[in-house]
């Protein structure tokens, strides 16, 4: 049974405040975090905090998921609740508000705010980069020369929203990714997503107040993975959709304190609309979610979901595994390791294989390799934000896995 709780996904939560502990916590971590903390006070996303023993300058960020729930058994959708929901909103495809020249961010406790988004500001190195390239080629060499192991990273929203003065107090996101693809050891395929979120980053493809992508964005890095696996992308305009209004996800939450319970007013002024896909082809859908023992089937979008917890209705948000079984029948199965990143961009992988295993490795107890071995799987996708990939802590996760 993992040790961290389910149902939520915010790495801002976590790390500034609400609880939840890391699967493999020793001595070590107590003084990170205990650094970390006092570099808060300076405002996380200007400093980062270095592991001293282990990976090389790995960026530090504690957990990537969090404690946004308790591990309270998630309540079952209700039919007419989840008919009000299914609402038939679009994600706008219009271009967002235009940064005035003279507009300026500042940052709330630790949050970048400019033009009434929140960011996260990346400080990943060649270092961290080299070291989580060694992490993906490590599943490589877990799973053997059979399997077909694809990795993608995915950049923030900073290098398409804020300004170029901005940027340059930053490190560069898309250097850093493509040195984490001309870094493997072994033959890892790199699937390029940065430009195809550049070139729709005037849609709604990024969230304002919460730091994951919507399915939107998440769509357009889908199609790029169909590319590289040789396989037709399901027509988003062909898919029925619905939507969860009023969310305020984790950048918000990061801005409320015990002395501004209502957080950052920019934010809290434009909250943001969560729209789901529902995919056909599902022939079930088998959760086993954090704090639990026993699998259960559920659909694979928590229609219930709500709040600041709304981004957890992609697959349930980060859980151990969920195993998707389809009427697809192209011979290939598909295991998929993620950070929340993956909770949108998975849902769409089930028009391309017979069956989806995803895993969270910061929850996931078990040899995932020796599950792909011993169950035929064929492909093998690691997908992680930029920032997530960065860290000390998803190369230990990752490795704690296959070992």
């Amino acid at each position: 049974m993992s040790r961290r709780s389910s149902f939520g996904y915010s790495s801002y939560q976590h790390s500034y405040g609400s609880g939840g502990n890391h699967k493999r916590i020793g001595g070590g971590w107590i003084a990170a975090i205990i650094i970390i903390a006092l570099a808060l006070i300076a405002g996380i996303t200007a400093v980062v905090c270095f592991v001293a023993s282990g990976d090389k300058g790995a960026q530090q960020t504690p957990d990537e998921t969090s404690a946004a729930s308790t591990t309270e058994s998630s309540p079952k959708p209700d039919k007419d609740e989840s008919k009000a929901q299914e609402s038939d909103k679009k994600e706008s495809s219009a271009p967002e508000s235009t940064v005035s020249p003279e507009a300026e961010g500042y940052y709330d406790g630790n949050v970048f705010v400019f033009d009434g988004r929140g960011y996260e500001m990346f400080y990943g190195t060649d270092d961290s980069a080299e070291s989580y390239a060694q992490a993906v080629s490590e599943v490589k060499k877990a799973v053997g020369k059979d399997v077909r192991v694809y990795n993608m990273v995915v950049p923030t929203r900073a290098p398409f929203g804020l300004s170029e003065k901005d940027l340059s107090s930053m490190n560069d996101e898309k250097k850093n990714i493509r040195k984490i693809y001309s870094s493997y050891s072994e033959d890892v395929i790199p699937v390029d997503v940065y430009k195809a979120e550049e070139d729709h980053k005037n849609e709604y493809t990024y969230f304002k107040t919460d730091h994951n992508w919507t399915a939107l964005g998440a769509y357009y890095a889908y199609k790029e993975f169909c590319t590289a696996i040789k396989a037709t992308p399901v027509d988003i305009e062909s898919l029925s959709k619905g939507s969860i209004t009023d969310f305020r996800g984790s950048l918000f939450v990061a801005t409320r304190t015990d002395e501004k319970p209502e957080g950052n007013k920019e934010l809290a002024d434009n909250p943001d609309t969560v729209v789901y896909y529902n995919m056909p082809g599902i022939e079930s859908c088998i959760l086993l979610e954090n704090g639990k023992s026993e699998e259960q089937e559920v659909p694979i979008i928590a229609y219930f979901a709500e709040g600041s917890n709304s981004y957890s209705a992609f697959i349930w948000g980060n859980n151990p595994y969920m195993k998707v079984k389809t009427t697809q029948k192209t011979g290939r199965k598909l295991c998929i390791i993620k950070d929340s990143y993956g909770c949108a961009f998975a849902p769409f992988t089930v028009s391309c294989f017979d069956e989806v295993f995803i895993v969270d490795p910061s929850y996931y107890e078990g040899n995932v390799a020796d599950y792909i071995k011993e169950n035929g799987y064929t492909d093998v996708l690691v997908i992680n934000s930029v920032i997530y990939a960065n860290t000390y802590f998803r190369v230990n996760d990752i490795m704690s896995i296959i070992k």
